[in-house]
Protein backbone atom coordinates (compact mmCIF):
# COMPACT_ATOMS: atom_id res chain seq x y z
CA UNK A 1 0.00 0.00 0.00
CA UNK A 2 1.55 3.23 -0.98
CA UNK A 3 1.02 6.50 1.13
CA UNK A 4 0.57 9.68 -0.70
CA UNK A 5 3.20 12.39 0.08
CA UNK A 6 1.60 16.19 0.20
CA UNK A 7 3.10 19.46 0.52
CA UNK A 8 2.34 20.42 4.66
CA UNK A 9 2.24 23.72 6.02
CA UNK A 10 4.63 23.58 8.90
CA UNK A 11 2.04 26.82 10.42
CA UNK A 12 -0.60 25.25 10.56
CA UNK A 13 -1.30 22.10 9.26
CA UNK A 14 -2.92 22.96 5.57
CA UNK A 15 -2.03 20.37 2.91
CA UNK A 16 -2.10 21.77 -0.46
CA UNK A 17 -3.91 20.00 -3.12
CA UNK A 18 -4.12 22.42 -5.69
CA UNK A 19 -4.20 21.64 -9.66
CA UNK A 20 -0.85 23.23 -10.57
CA UNK A 21 1.97 21.40 -9.20
CA UNK A 22 3.34 22.97 -5.81
CA UNK A 23 6.63 23.24 -7.51
CA UNK A 24 5.15 25.71 -10.10
CA UNK A 25 3.17 28.04 -7.72
CA UNK A 26 4.57 32.14 -8.28
CA UNK A 27 7.24 32.49 -5.53
CA UNK A 28 4.84 34.98 -3.44
CA UNK A 29 1.92 32.47 -3.36
CA UNK A 30 1.01 32.25 0.52
CA UNK A 31 -0.53 29.16 2.11
CA UNK A 32 -4.83 30.09 2.18
CA UNK A 33 -5.27 29.13 5.55
CA UNK A 34 -2.60 31.22 7.40
CA UNK A 35 -1.03 33.60 5.07
CA UNK A 36 2.92 31.85 5.26
CA UNK A 37 5.29 31.36 2.18
CA UNK A 38 5.72 28.79 0.36
CA UNK A 39 9.36 27.88 2.01
CA UNK A 40 7.16 27.11 5.10
CA UNK A 41 6.07 23.94 3.51
CA UNK A 42 7.54 20.40 3.88
CA UNK A 43 7.04 17.35 1.69
CA UNK A 44 5.78 14.69 3.44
Amino acid sequence: MSVEKHWVCKVCGYIYEGEIPFEELPEDWVCPACGVGKDEFIYE
